[in-house]
């Protein structure tokens, strides 16, 4: 049934937060990968089902993370993604509890995020051990502990910085020359490396022939004094074809603008605030004249914004590009750019 619901999948690639520990790292993209097509199947699922795997899967802490697939299992037995939960919680849990026995600190953290876990009576056997040699050990653990924290900080930024590098390269392929009047069996290099991606696509291309758009939503952490928040945002890249040849590239998603703005500072942006939005869209104005600067320097292209929403419009040397910001939250923010117009 997985299988059937992966070959009928829109291509999406999800990045989100993998932790600190390297040794997850295979256990995690397992997990990545059985859930590529959870977005699809939301239809299909009953409010509790989806709300309690959304959680699962925004999880970044790893003992946080099983605790909460096994949470899904107990209530979902037969859920949407009760397969998928469930191979995951079989693969992570294990190397969670090899951890356990290299420290104190971390038999403790198993036994705090599952009393009940399957190796909850081993993890205490090696807790009473860790805690005869109490002194030789809390020099490591500290070390340890702040090892951790940095790695997870470093992990966290790395996937905040995915949102910006995700629509500047979108916007590259469209700012590239060679993409305008280019057929897709025969794309420039920029273009076919963002419709393709790194990953083999199962989105409707047959032979050399891509798609014309792709969706990929990228799920990141906000540092907040209450602790850390998880958002995701979608983003949809499209091209307009006339007689087969690209004319128009759009870049779009709701709230896109906000959250790209989120992840480039590192806070939050409410966007039922007449502030935030306005601060948000002078921050991504910024980067989005950076971008453009090459093809379109403002010295000759600057042009006053057109239109209700629109925050950035440059128009020359036959090209023009705009940007739009919707004025409520839920609405799409986007990213027009026409090319070999106006000559």
């Amino acid at each position: 049934m997985n299988e059937q619901r992966t070959s009928q999948c829109v291509r999406r690639r999800t990045f989100r937060r993998f932790g600190a520990l390297d040794a997850f790292g295979a256990s995690l993209a397992l997990g990545i990968g059985l859930s590529c097509c959870a977005v699809s199947s939301q239809m299909l699922a009953e409010p509790g089902d989806l709300a309690d795997y959304r959680t699962f899967r925004a999880a970044g802490y790893e003992g946080v993370r099983l605790a909460l697939a096994h949470q899904y299992i107990d209530r979902h037995p037969h859920g949407i993604w009760a397969d998928e939960v469930r191979g995951v919680f079989d693969v992570e849990e294990p190397a969670w509890f090899e951890l356990a026995k290299t420290s104190r600190w971390r038999a403790r953290a198993y036994l705090i995020d599952m009393p009940w876990g399957p190796h909850a009576d081993a993890a205490r056997a090696l807790l009473n051990l860790f805690e005869g040699h109490t002194e030789d050990v809390d020099a490591l653990e500290l070390m340890e502990k702040a090892q951790l924290m940095e790695a997870t900080l470093n992990a966290e930024s790395a996937t905040r910085k995915r949102v910006g590098d995700l629509v500047l390269e979108e916007l590259a392929a469209l700012l590239d020359k060679a993409t305008w009047s280019a057929r897709l069996e025969a794309p420039p290099a920029t273009l076919e490396g963002v419709l393709r991606g790194p990953a083999r696509s199962t989105w409707g291309w047959g032979g050399t022939k891509l798609a014309s758009e792709r969706t990929d939503e990228v799920v990141f952490v906000v540092p907040t004094p209450g602790g850390p928040v998880t958002h995701d945002v979608e983003v949809h890249f499209q091209l307009k074809l006339e007689r087969g040849r690209v004319t128009q590239g759009t870049i779009q998603g709701a709230n896109l603008f906000a959250r790209w703005a989120e992840a480039i500072e590192g806070r939050i942006f409410d966007t039922d605030k007449t502030e935030d939005r306005t601060t948000a869209a002078s921050e991504i104005v910024e980067v989005l004249g950076g971008a453009l600067e090459a093809q379109m320097p403002a010295v000759r292209c600057r042009v006053k914004p057109i239109g209700r929403g629109g925050i950035l419009t440059r128009a020359c040397d036959g090209w023009l590009a705009s940007a739009r910001m919707g004025s409520r939250t839920g609405d799409s923010d986007g990213i027009e750019v026409r090319g070999g117009i106006m000559r």
